[in-house]
């Protein structure tokens, strides 16, 4: 598998095989289409009135979950017919998925956006890595679905969270990309390695928030960040050559 990062725009070679992303029964990550989705957001604007429909999507799916949400509810929510809602943006799987796509995408644009400028690399790593954190817990979507469909959601939080972590590895891997490019950073042996044991530590403080380190104030997390997590990958990097 091969990631390429540029920014917000995160490509995934092909490969993956492919099913459907989520189940009229419940949420189904795939590895292929989740990330196409994500991608053709990036790429393109939404046609008319997707927004608005997604905009309803998610706030049916804040209320009962993605289970028990209907074209119907969604379309009334919106105030159109059910028709217009499969017109626009197709079926039920087909609005779940790319809801999930466009809060993931978001998820990006507020990591990127808090961290892109700062002076410093360590500084970066820290702010990112406190943006998603905070981000992700405060997410009513995410809390909603896991409380009503833990079942379902959480082996594709856990041991089929593959596509969520290749999308993560690919935006550690812009973030340093971007330093080297801004001088702050020298080069890297095996980017690709460590973006994932950092993305991997973002994911253990999403899913067991609460452990022995009382980690919930942006405070803690940007200091925990800048102490242990900056360093994984400025001890794996060369001296920067620009004076940054």
């Amino acid at each position: 598998m091969t990631l390429q990062c540029n920014r917000l725009h995160c490509n995934v070679a092909r490969g993956w095989r492919r099913r459907s992303l989520v189940s009229s029964t419940g949420v189904t990550p795939d590895r292929q289409r989740l990330v196409s989705v994500l991608s053709a957001r990036a790429e393109s604007k939404a046609s008319p009135g997707v927004e608005e429909v997604l905009d309803a999507a998610l706030a049916q799916f804040e209320d009962l979950g993605i289970r028990r949400s209907t074209i119907e509810d969604i379309a009334r929510r919106a105030g159109i017919d059910r028709v217009t809602v499969y017109r626009r943006v197709g079926s039920k799987d087909d609005l779940t998925q790319k809801v999930i796509a466009r809060e993931v995408q978001r998820l990006l644009e507020e990591v990127m956006t808090a961290s892109a400028s700062l002076p410093t690399f360590e500084e970066r790593i820290a702010v990112a890595f406190t943006t998603a954190i905070q981000h992700v817990r405060k997410n009513t979507l995410y809390k909603r679905v896991l409380a009503l469909e833990a079942e379902t959601v959480l082996p594709h939080l856990t041991t089929e969270a593959g596509p969520l972590l290749s999308i993560g590895v690919a935006a550690i891997g812009s973030l340093i990309h971007q330093a080297q490019q801004d001088g702050i950073l020298g080069e890297v042996s095996d980017p690709q390695a460590v973006a994932e044991v950092l993305v991997r530590v973002v994911h253990s403080f999403v899913l067991a928030p609460r452990g022995v380190l009382a980690l919930q104030s942006d405070a803690k997390l940007t200091a925990f960040a800048r102490s242990h997590l900056a360093p994984i990958i400025t001890h794996h990097s060369q001296p920067s050559t620009s004076g940054g």
